[in-house]
């Protein structure tokens, strides 16, 4: 019992430091950032004073960071005549580079536009064509509640000959909220410089002012799409803005004011690229915004929305502000836009390099991430060898009279006097058991289908809706697998209700998820979210449940139950062995929690680059890694609970079935609570709604991934389990 004890101590000890170890790098930064500020603070230094240090600081922080050097080296290139902004240039385009570079089972690529969207090619227009603004949804970051642009109190689309036929939305993305594709307000013309126009003039009223105001205070962005570039606002510091800003916020630190204001001008700034084309026609490399609030003279417009350029002037700034008393009180606000061309010489392959520019290089802890999980893997395996090889030598030893004696080691007797009892069915809920297992098995089979077919292309993982498109394809069509594996499991344990097992299996976890689904939806509807999922979206996904997956789920369970019955090497006393009293670790129930703290090791620096693609809309596209790192969590999965397993039956105790699949399904509960530390930590949500979406939505995952890890490792422990009791030879 005293080496089960280390050994459960072993592995959270190494569960703890590869979890914690990533975190710790950024304390030195901030303690010469404080150590600073404290000596200027000492020194007379004003408020702003200070907070212009504070800024600078953590600018030279982000550069040495993302360039993979100390503060103290990065002083010493300034102190040799080279600007900050030169080094931070520079090391961009190193990081460009780098992202370009090989990535895991895929060849070398040119280009980011290859690496993000391959096989995309460029389109080219002809000058003096009319061109179409897509313009999507309004979202933020800080409820992650989109809204549909039409429904805020903005001017329609602009009127055009043709009818405009938007791009149908797949299934993923409508899932995802995202309705048709709309046209904005704004007239453009190829290479024609349109100056300040008055699109429409809207009357808002109290309560539309109230909506305006609460989503500026909640930094909405308007979403804007030409020729598939999405808009962007760039800022002072060489970082940019996905979108534009409904509106900003003007704070008076002095006297403790803020002002609300409203961009109700936009001045879009269109880049292109003529040496690339054909004659007579162009391609768009670049698209910014550059937002302005103005209330636009009433009497005479010309004066402020004329030839010039439109400005942000304090004088002029729209203000949206009401008296809350006064609900009959309106304001007048008037829509315009202006439109320049610019010539560059970027190409149009190197249009998206904008989007990562000023993101740090992460590869290094794409690699660490790896590395940490192989050498868990590395260990655990060592493990599992150690305990084969010293049964196996140690029967053989017994059986062919090699001179060892049978009293030598004794720890090792016990999981040898449980083999008549070992393969007992769990007495609990056999068929729940063949469920899950069979449920994981599907989206193991669906999981690994999508990431091997990402290597080749024919999956974007820059396109979420399209990737979610094809994980739910894949995971219906493997249907089969789920019927087949619980079938097996259901078979085994004597169970005859083949039906009901076949039933449960296609209606359990995706009926979990589409009720999760459909009462978040609810939800969403009331709300007046553009996240609300149309019911005929829900029909479509509900007839590809009942129509493909439950006939596929039948077919599997009928050709598990076809088969004979899994052989094993021992048979099964009718009366079950007396479970002696287990020692206070393995027995508790935590064990299983603490195992699954292991796998999720494995995987949390990548959980961490996933889950700022989905809430902090940034782009993913290292999918080698995501699949390695995927393969290496289910190995780890195995390996742990097999050890746990050994450890258990050496302890007499031979109920293995329910906690082999318990000890890496925790992983799931891990994940759940990561989720929660993200929440509190990296996002800083508004409203009680958007914490019921971000939390139902991370149940869901944290469900999946524990049904798959669990899986994996019942099955692979049941398959350890027979072959050690394989070499015992009984009478």
């Amino acid at each position: 019992m005293k080496t089960s004890c280390w050994s459960l101590v072993a592995v959270a000890s190494l569960a703890l430091t590869a979890t914690v170890l990533p975190t710790t790098s950024a304390l030195p930064l901030r303690n010469s950032m404080t150590k600073q500020l404290k000596e200027a603070k000492k020194g007379g230094a004003s408020k702003t004073e200070l907070k212009a240090l504070k800024i600078k600081i953590k600018d030279e922080m982000m550069t040495a960071k993302a360039a993979g050097v100390s503060t103290d080296t990065l002083k010493g290139y300034q102190n040799k005549g080279i600007s900050l902004d030169q080094i931070k240039a520079g090391v961009s385009a190193h990081n460009l580079a780098k992202r370009k570079k090989r990535g895991i089972l895929k060849k070398r690529e040119t280009t980011l536009a290859d690496v993000l969207f391959p096989g995309v090619s460029p389109v080219e227009y002809a000058i003096g064509k009319p061109m179409n603004i897509i313009v999507d949804t309004v979202t933020s970051k800080k409820t992650q509640l989109p809204f549909a642009y039409y429904n805020l109190p903005v001017c329609g689309p602009v009127d055009t000959d043709t009818k405009f036929k938007g791009k149908r939305k797949n299934l993923g993305e409508r899932l995802m909220g995202k309705s048709k594709e709309a046209l904005s307000p704004y007239d453009i013309t190829v290479l024609k410089d349109t100056p300040c126009k008055v699109i429409c003039t809207k009357e808002l009223d109290s309560k539309a002012m109230r909506r305006m105001k609460s989503l500026i205070k909640k930094d909405y962005n308007v979403n804007l799409t030409l020729d598939g570039l999405p808009a962007h606002v760039p800022k002072l510091n060489g970082s940019i803005i996905k979108g534009y800003p409904v509106g900003s916020k003007l704070i008076n630190e002095a006297l403790g004011q803020t002002r609300v204001l409203l961009h109700n001008h936009v001045r879009l700034v269109i880049q292109y690229n003529v040496d690339e084309a054909a004659s007579g026609y162009v391609r768009i490399v670049g698209f910014q915004v550059k937002p302005v609030s103005i209330a636009h003279d009433e009497t005479n417009p010309s004066a402020t929305c004329g030839a010039k350029p439109v400005r942000n002037v304090e004088e002029t700034l729209l203000e949206i502000s009401y008296d809350r008393s006064n609900k009959a009180q309106k304001k007048s606000v008037k829509y315009s836009y202006e439109v320049i061309w610019e010539k560059t010489d970027s190409p149009w392959a190197d249009r998206w390099d904008v989007f990562l520019l000023n993101n740090p290089d992460d590869s290094t802890a794409h690699h660490m991430s790896i590395l940490n999980s192989f050498m868990i893997i590395i260990f655990l395996t060592s493990c599992i060898g150690i305990i084969l090889i010293k049964a196996l030598r140690k029967d053989l030893a017994l059986y062919n009279d090699l001179g060892i004696d049978a009293g030598e080691d004794d720890d090792e007797s016990g999981w040898k006097m449980i083999h008549a009892d070992v393969f007992r069915p769990p007495s609990t809920s056999p068929m729940a058991l063949g469920v899950l297992v069979g449920s994981g098995a599907q989206i193991a089979a669906a999981l690994l289908g999508t990431l091997i077919l990402s290597q080749t292309n024919l999956i974007n993982p820059a396109m979420k809706g399209q990737a979610l498109s094809n994980v739910i394809m894949l995971y219906v069509f493997s249907g089969t697998v789920s019927g087949y594996i619980s079938a097996r499991i259901f078979k085994f344990c004597g169970g005859k209700a083949w039906k009901l097992n076949t039933i449960v299996t296609a209606v359990a976890f995706p009926g979990i998820l589409i009720f999760m689904f459909i009462l978040l939806n609810i939800f969403l509807a009331f709300y007046g979210s553009s996240k609300t999922v149309s019911f005929f979206t829900i029909v479509s996904a509900f007839l590809l449940w009942a129509c493909i997956a439950t006939p596929l789920v039948f077919v599997g369970s009928f050709l598990g139950f076809k088969r004979e019955v899994i052989s094993v090497p021992a048979r099964t006393n009718q009366i079950a062995r007396v479970v002696p009293p287990q020692h206070s670790i393995l027995g508790s129930q935590f064990s299983s929690l603490i195992v699954g703290a292991l796998p999720f090791s494995c995987a949390v620096i990548e959980i961490y680059f996933l889950m700022c693609s989905i809430w902090m809309n940034q782009y993913y596209y290292l999918m080698g890694y995501l699949l390695a790192i995927t393969v290496l969590i289910g190995l780890c999965s195995m390996l742990s609970s097999i050890i746990m397993n050994y450890l258990r039956l050496t302890g007499e105790d031979h109920r293995w079935w329910w906690k082999s699949f318990a000890d890496s399904a925790s992983c799931g509960v891990w994940l759940f609570l990561y989720s929660i530390w993200y929440l509190i930590s990296r996002l800083h949500l508004v409203g009680v709604l958007p914490y019921i979406v971000y939390l139902t939505y991370m149940a869901m995952v944290s469900v999946t991934l524990g049904l798959y890890t669990g899986a994996v490792s019942f099955m692979g422990t049941f398959y350890f389990n027979r072959i050690i009791y394989n070499a015992v030879k009984i009478d």
